[in-house]
C-alpha cells in the first residue's frame, strides 16, 4: 500500500475469524434490526455477548423488542466502530428464545443464563469496575435470553470499498 494511502487503514478487507472475536470482545454496543407485528423495521441499542459462534441478547420482560422477536425471529444485527479502522460486523438470522423472562435465580437454585451472561460477560466489559454495583441495583426484574446463530456473516475494515461494488469501465488504476 503506498505511504499516501495509510490513513485507509492498515488492513482493508474482511476480518478473519480470530479479528472478529477481538472486535467484538470489545466495547461497542449492536443496533438490532426486527420485525414489528406490522410489518415495520424496529431497531434498537443493545449489549451484546459474543461465544465465537453465536450472539446473546438479554432484554428486560417489558422490552418491546423481545416480544417482537419472540414473534417474529429474523432479526440482523449491526456492530461498528466510529474510528479508524472503521471495523463492522453484520449478522443476519434467527433468533432463539433460550430462556422467555425469568429471574435472576431460578426456581432450582441455579443463576438464569441472562444473569450469568451479565456478570461474567456484558456487565465486566461494558462497566469494568463499576459491573457489580450497577448488576445489584437492577439484577431483580425478569429478563428474556436470545442466541442469534449468524445464517450471513458480513465483516469489513479499513476506509475501501469492496470489488463488487467497482465498476470495471469506470474504475482506474490509483498507487
Amino acid at each position: 500500500m503506498n505511504e499516501n494511502h495509510n490513513w485507509r487503514g492498515r488492513n482493508i478487507g474482511g476480518l478473519n475469524n480470530q479479528e472478529v472475536d477481538e472486535f467484538l470482545a470489545g466495547p461497542w454496543l449492536a443496533r438490532l434490526a426486527c420485525l414489528k407485528p406490522n410489518g415495520s423495521p424496529y431497531v434498537v441499542p443493545v449489549w451484546y455477548h459474543w461465544d465465537g459462534e453465536a450472539f446473546w441478547l438479554v432484554a428486560r420482560k417489558k422490552s418491546e423488542w423481545a416480544r417482537f422477536i419472540a414473534d417474529d425471529p429474523r432479526v440482523s444485527l449491526v456492530i461498528d466502530e466510529p474510528d479508524p479502522p472503521i471495523r463492522k460486523v453484520i449478522c443476519e438470522g434467527l433468533a432463539e428464545v433460550i430462556e422467555e423472562p425469568v429471574g435472576p435465580i431460578l426456581d432450582n437454585g441455579k443463576s438464569s443464563i441472562w444473569n450469568q451472561i451479565g456478570s461474567e460477560h456484558t456487565g465486566p466489559r461494558y462497566l469494568g469496575e463499576k459491573s457489580s454495583e450497577y448488576r445489584d441495583s437492577i439484577n431483580t426484574e425478569p429478563c428474556w435470553t436470545f442466541k442469534i446463530c449468524p445464517e450471513k456473516l458480513v465483516t469489513w475494515q479499513g476506509f475501501a470499498w469492496h470489488d463488487r461494488y467497482k465498476h470495471s469501465d469506470t474504475t482506474k488504476e490509483r498507487d
